[in-house]
């Protein structure tokens, strides 16, 4: 929850109507209980999108995307977990608290002036430089472009500008990583004599620098911004905030370098974003599937664009959902997008994208890479080495195809699991797993809380989940009157916060009745399937070692309890 206070994220969605937030966004139409409209997360004709007021959760049965109204501004507005909830504070008429004091944060405000001032700075020093001037020229970028980006120059000085700041300022340009300090404790400008790129977070806000060296001879080539309170290069894309501006395409260029993205805008190619010299992360393919159904990955044809295009294809496929497309272009050697469309032009550019490969070809040509599939042997290792590479693909039509496709290849039947929330156990009942239906109860209806009994002991049964269920039991316990929203807020920073917006939806088609004889059935089974569990293993230890009085007490009395239920 950031530094926000649990009980103001309660009382704001207390008075939040998420029909109200969602409403003013997206057509909806009422829908049974519920509306329902086009999701606005992915293309689609037929509604699958679905607003319960009941619950204050939004779900969409194409895409799965849900959560609360918070979840619902940062996907659809682009915002961090503060900034919306500070937007839906003001449509409520609340005063967020401080959001300085709770964790040891320091605030940002300041930083964002800091990085805005740097900015203002670079791009005044860069008019005032022509030799750079000159080498933008050459490399085709005009002056709009340059405004665009916001590009700047940095003086050949070790403190141009540090002496631009007051001496007050001083630790904000430190820790927003535009001064750096060597072994005597010496202060100076991290970026001297380069070509500046401000990065830009999802809103437009400058929080980090990229600087081009201008000279031959200058290491390293490329300099960026260290992590920093504001900058996290595994989550941001150079180039992201303009994308979404500039461009109406339906699917994103990730390209590998700032003049990559600078050049292909520069030629009407509006839509290219960068990673910040890392590999493509899981953040940021989640980040550009929240805007587009299509990525297109651009890597120069040489080995080393081969091996990122490999990396790339490895993080993207527990991401890759059957109504995502992700395509891989592979210019020719010597080639990158910016001396491509520079020699080439945007239409040959636009035809290479437009012939990308898509991912499963590059799937099977990784996977076969280095083996005779004509032969027994080969196609034996063709199935072992795809195993790996299935498995982590999310459960759908495309895993069963290329499943198929690799059996077809292989001549050979291929098993692959299928990825799952909580594992289910031998001794589930018929359906699914008892503790994810009590979890999707307890979500729904937190209230259910209180009528578990203080004996049921399922930390003795396999199942997963069960510390899922004591967290919300403990929330509970403490917030009585928290509802389902509020409640599901509670895990967003957790590593469970993936599923349990799924799980919500289980019982959507039960009303309260119903879903109380349901929460009912499930205690009774797993108090049964507890005894069940302590039986055999009290028998075990009586037949191996024995047991002392009280346990032999515990064993009668729950055989008795067996033979009486």
């Amino acid at each position: 929850m950031a530094s926000i206070p649990n009980e103001f994220i309660e009382t704001l969605l207390d008075r939040i109507d998420i029909h109200d937030v969602v409403g003013a966004r997206v057509q909806l139409k009422k829908s049974g209980k519920d509306y329902s409209g086009l999701c606005p997360f992915h293309s689609e004709n037929t509604p699958s999108f679905t607003v319960s007021q009941q619950k204050q959760f939004y779900h969409c049965f194409g895409c799965g995307k849900n959560g609360s109204a918070i979840g619902f501004l940062m996907e659809y507005e682009g915002l961090d977990f503060v900034d919306a909830v500070k937007d839906l504070a003001q449509l409520a008429g609340m005063q967020v608290p401080s959001t300085e004091n709770h964790t040891g944060h320091k605030p940002k405000t300041n930083l964002y002036a800091v990085t805005e001032k740097a900015t203002r700075i670079f791009q005044q020093q860069l008019k005032n430089t022509p030799a750079v001037i000159d080498y933008l020229k050459n490399r085709g970028i005009s002056g709009q472009t340059c405004k665009t980006f916001q590009m700047g120059y940095a003086l050949n000085q070790w403190d141009a500008l540090i002496k631009r700041y007051d001496q007050s300022e001083h630790e904000l340009l430190k820790r927003t990583g535009l001064t750096t300090q060597n072994d005597q404790q010496r202060t100076y400008d991290k970026f001297r004599n380069r070509l500046m790129f401000p990065i830009h977070d999802k809103r437009g806000r400058v929080i980090a620098f990229g600087g081009r060296a201008v000279e031959a001879e200058q290491k390293p080539k490329y300099l960026n911004s260290p992590e920093t309170d504001l900058f996290h290069k595994g989550n941001e894309l150079y180039g992201l905030h303009l994308a979404r501006k500039h461009s109406n395409e339906s699917y994103v260029l990730v390209v590998e370098g700032y003049m990559d993205v600078v050049a292909l805008h520069q030629h009407g190619v509006n839509n290219a974003v960068a990673t910040l010299g890392t590999a493509t992360s899981t953040q940021h393919i989640s980040n550009l599937f929240k805007v587009w159904d299509r990525i297109v990955f651009c890597f120069d044809g040489d080995s080393a664009g081969v091996q990122a295009a490999e990396k790339a294809l490895n993080t993207s496929l527990p991401l890759y959902l059957d109504h995502k497309i992700i395509d891989f272009l592979f210019l020719p050697t010597g080639e990158d997008p910016d001396s491509f469309v520079m020699r080439h032009g945007k239409d040959a550019f636009i035809q290479a994208v437009n012939e990308a490969t898509p991912l499963s070809d590059f799937l099977l040509k990784v996977i076969s890479n280095g083996i005779n599939i004509n032969s027994i042997d080969g196609k034996a290792q063709l199935l072992e080495k795809a195993k790996p590479y299935l498995n982590q693909l999310p459960k759908g039509a495309f895993k069963k195809m290329m499943g198929q496709q690799i059996s077809q290849i292989s001549g050979m039947n291929l098993s692959i699991t299928q990825k799952s929330t909580v594992n289910k156990s031998e001794n589930s009942p018929a359906g699914d797993n008892p503790l994810r239906k009590l979890i999707s109860l307890l979500l729904n209806s937190p209230q259910f809380c209180k009528n578990i009994p203080n004996d049921l002991k399922l930390r003795t049964l396999s199942f997963k989940g069960v510390e899922i269920i004591d967290k919300i039991i403990e929330i509970q316990s403490l917030n009585p009157q928290i509802n389902a929203a509020a409640m599901l807020e509670r895990f967003r920073d957790s590593s469970y916060s993936p599923y349990l917006g799924h799980l919500m939806r289980i019982y959507d088609h039960l009303d309260d009745a119903q879903k109380a004889l349901e929460f009912e059935d499930i205690i009774n089974y797993l108090n049964q399937l507890t005894s069940k569990v302590e039986i055999d293993r009290l028998r075990n230890k009586q037949m191996q070692s024995g047991l002392d009085s009280t346990e032999k007490q515990i064993l009668v009395q729950l055989l008795r309890q067996k033979t009486n239920q």
